[in-house]
């Protein structure tokens, strides 16, 4: 009966050790691809070639020695990986120049719309 509870206490102890091994170390390597990835922007010729066609893991989005802060991690998957994805992201969702006009446009003319139509409701009966 002892021994089972000392090999019990034992496998407990060895999974613990386990359990807290890596993910620190690969949560501040994604943490550093992010922050890396936020100065990234794909060049504006590839962009309009392939605009939202290019898969995450394209060439286009990995880590070089001008958008990395830490060259030697250029070697390592998991900062690789997190740094194409964020790139990726911060590429997948952008427009151009005249989508953001019509979008401002759009709402500067509803706004104009909601404002005639409170001074019509206003002024309309006082009118009549």
């Amino acid at each position: 009966m002892l021994k089972i509870t000392y090999l019990s206490l034992l496998q407990c102890l060895v999974l613990t050790v386990t359990a807290f091994g890596q993910p620190a170390h690969r949560d501040s390597l994604i943490k550093v691809a992010r922050a890396d990835a936020k100065s990234f922007r794909l060049d504006d010729a590839i962009w309009k070639k392939y605009r939202h066609r290019l898969p995450v893991t394209s060439d286009y989005f990995k880590p070089n020695e001008t958008n990395s802060r830490n060259i030697t991690l250029l070697t390592d998957s998991d900062y690789v990986y997190a740094y194409r994805k964020a790139a990726f992201k911060r590429n997948k969702h952008r427009h151009t120049t005249w989508h953001y006009v019509l979008i401002g446009s759009s709402i500067a003319a509803g706004i104009v719309i909601l404002g005639l139509t409170a001074i019509i409701i206003y002024v309309g009966p006082q009118l009549g």
